[in-house]
């Protein structure tokens, strides 16, 4: 009876043994199974990421000027409604004609003193494309030393992604005597007064309620024996008094790929 019972008992735990190994084994594979799905689900979290990232945008910030789709401004009626008023008489004009500009050269009546610049067309008017990197273009007029005591100075301008714009000023002896700068929503400057080592700055942020994102917009300054006034789109934003007389300027654009600096209509008056 003994051995039978025994036998019996080992019976009965052997079973209870695999019973349990196999729960065991259950909850193992379940285990497994879980994790297998988690690390699939990481997985496609990461590639619904990746894929939200490769997704172009269509954000207005993207949007930018482009010269094929822009309007030419009529710059008579600026002169008309706004503030800025251009002297009469020229001593430097280039409206980029097809008579003496073509198309993909350089543009013949700028000294360019650093980058590069090609004319562009876009409908049946030209631009000037500011091309490899930092392009710095001053006009050529004969003399250096062209601005007069009394003078205004004008160009139309567009902007691109991320793009900078400088106009600086110097005196005869190439000293840097002022310079003003300007992207879409801000514009500071930089002159030195007449007769001392002191300089006048300003700056003036905002601007975006004056400027065409994607259109031409005005750049012009006026002199008056040291009154100097800074324009954008017809409307004066800056009065300085007692500036230093230039003898010439610059035109840079910062960074120019030939996709975001394009300027026309360049105009010196006395």
């Amino acid at each position: 009876m003994k051995k039978i019972y025994l036998a019996l008992m080992c019976m009965a735990s052997l079973s209870l043994m695999t019973a349990c190994g196999d729960k065991k084994s259950d909850k193992g594979d379940a285990k497994d199974e879980n994790k297998t799905e988690e690390v699939a689900d990481n997985e496609n979290n990461d590639v619904d990421d990746e894929e939200l990232e490769a997704q172009p945008t269509s954000d207005e910030s993207d949007v930018w000027g482009d010269p094929d789709k822009a309007e030419v401004q009529d710059l008579a009626a600026l002169y008309v409604s706004g503030d800025f008023k251009p002297a009469m008489n020229v001593i430097f004009e280039d409206t980029l004609s097809q008579d003496t500009e073509d198309v993909g050269e350089l543009p013949t009546k700028w000294d360019i003193k650093d980058g590069s610049a090609e004319i562009g067309l876009a409908g049946d008017h030209r631009y000037i494309s500011m091309l490899g990197g930092t392009t710095v273009l001053c006009p050529q007029v004969g003399s250096k030393d062209f601005l007069p005591s009394k003078y205004t100075a004008e160009f139309e301008f567009m902007f691109g992604k991320d793009v900078w714009y400088h106009v600086n000023f110097f005196d005869a002896e190439d000293e840097n005597i002022g310079n003003f700068n300007m992207w879409l929503c801000h514009a500071d400057w930089n002159f030195a007064k007449t007769d001392t080592d002191e300089w006048m700055n300003g700056e003036k942020d905002e601007l975006e309620n004056l400027m065409n994102r994607d259109g031409w917009n005005h750049f012009a300054v006026s002199y008056d024996n040291g009154n100097l006034k800074l324009f954008i789109n017809g409307k004066r934003i800056a009065n300085l008094p007692n500036i230093k007389q230039a003898a010439y300027f610059y035109v840079t654009g910062d960074g120019a790929d030939g996709e975001s600096h394009y300027i026309r209509s360049i105009r010196v008056c006395k």
